[in-house]
């Protein structure tokens, strides 16, 4: 991807001083019947001027950040108070890196002059907090500001994560469970009512078990995702060998009851090591990684999975032929976003929530025309047993 600034035009002006910002909140601050019904409404009101910087934060907002008075957030914007993982790593800050041209919260912003009509359709904006790791999603809308001042408007958030999640949840288990389930009680049926041979019956037998092993795992995947995002999952240390978790791997997709025809095949030069970490949690970072590729793939397609030696960590890898466009790219590991459609998107974002958050690794991808995708999970050789 290249390294450039969002185009939004807003987005590149200028910051106005602390003084400018301080004479604009002191402006404003004389029309208290206004700001008392910001500070009553229940959702997140914040007064930007025409850079975008905050000129007044609502209680709302300011208690759901943990700050104790408004000249915490004078001046910043919006992403920069929320400390989005992009504003921060960004010398300009909130809605100019290259992340910022798929967020809602730069579309939102009003055209120019400030006064006319603002765009009213709802946008999202998605947002990953820089050291804790937690996701949000919030819904954007903009609107004049009613104070007579034309340089400032309104800016409206309301935080949609709850909503968001529980529709990705009904989508997995009305969905990908329910397919799963679907697919036993046709087997069990056959079984019941026809007379099988005896190798034919194994086959069958065979393919239930998959099926009932599936559906176990996706349960689990989304009991280890809530425990995550809530601070409750454990984090249990254990002995284990890379070669076999990935040969663990790559039978869950090879094993014929997943219904893709592409193959995992482990890569000849993946190093052989005991290290210490949490193997059921690793084999869920490895397991999205795969399926991720597996589902990206064309038919027939080999998906290559890999180990080797990085510095004093290892770092286990996952290759398809695919190609994922750079838009694509810049929305990895939000939450509610996918390729699959809406209500998904959970596999990238928990191979970050529990890579990073609790195994303490680095999760990375690269994608180009040429060489496809991988991504990369680099997994320190030796981490704490942690309880909540």
């Amino acid at each position: 991807m290249t390294n450039h600034l969002c185009p939004s035009e807003t987005s590149q002006l200028s910051r106005c001083s602390q003084v400018e910002i301080e004479t604009q909140s002191k402006a404003i601050s004389s029309n208290r019947q206004l700001l008392d019904v910001l500070d009553a409404f229940p959702g997140f009101v914040l007064v930007l001027n025409h850079p975008r910087q905050i000129v007044f934060a609502n209680q709302a907002f300011l208690h759901f950040l943990g700050a104790t008075c408004l000249t915490e957030v004078l001046g910043k914007k919006p992403g920069d108070a929320l400390a989005c993982e992009h504003a921060v790593h960004s010398v300009l800050g909130c809605g100019t890196t290259e992340f910022c041209s798929t967020c809602g919260a730069a579309k939102a912003v009003p055209t120019l002059p400030l006064h006319q009509p603002a765009n009213d359709t709802a946008q999202e904006c998605r947002i990953r907090q820089e050291g804790s790791g937690k996701s949000f999603d919030f819904q954007v809308q903009t609107a004049p500001f009613p104070g007579g001042d034309d340089s400032l408007y309104l800016f409206f958030l309301t935080d949609i994560s709850h909503e968001k999640r529980r529709r990705a949840l009904e989508r997995i288990f009305f969905h990908d469970v329910a397919n799963i389930a679907v697919g036993m009680v046709g087997m069990s049926r056959t079984l019941c009512e026809k007379e099988l041979g005896e190798e034919k019956e194994k086959q069958f037998k065979t393919v239930l078990h998959r099926y009932a092993h599936r559906l176990a795992d996706e349960v689990e995947a989304q009991r280890d995702l809530a425990a995550a995002e809530n601070n409750d999952l454990h984090v249990q240390a254990k002995p284990c060998a890379s070669l076999t978790l990935l040969d663990e791997v790559a039978a869950f997709y090879n094993n014929g009851g997943n219904g893709q025809t592409s193959r995992v095949e482990i890569a000849d030069e993946a190093v052989a090591t005991e290290f210490f970490t949490d193997p059921r949690l690793l084999h869920r970072i490895l397991i999205n990684m795969t399926k991720n590729a597996v589902e990206a793939s064309p038919p027939e397609a080999v998906v290559r999975l890999g180990c080797e030696q990085a510095g004093n960590d290892l770092e286990f890898w996952v290759h398809n032929q695919s190609y994922m466009p750079e838009k694509v790219q810049l929305q990895m590991f939000q939450r509610s976003f996918s390729t699959k459609g809406p209500g998904r998107g959970l596999g990238t974002y928990s191979m970050k929530l529990l890579g990073e958050r609790y195994l303490k690794g680095r999760v990375s991808f690269t994608s180009s025309p040429e060489k496809g995708t991988t991504f990369r999970f680099r997994c320190p050789c030796t981490i704490e047993t942690v309880t909540p």
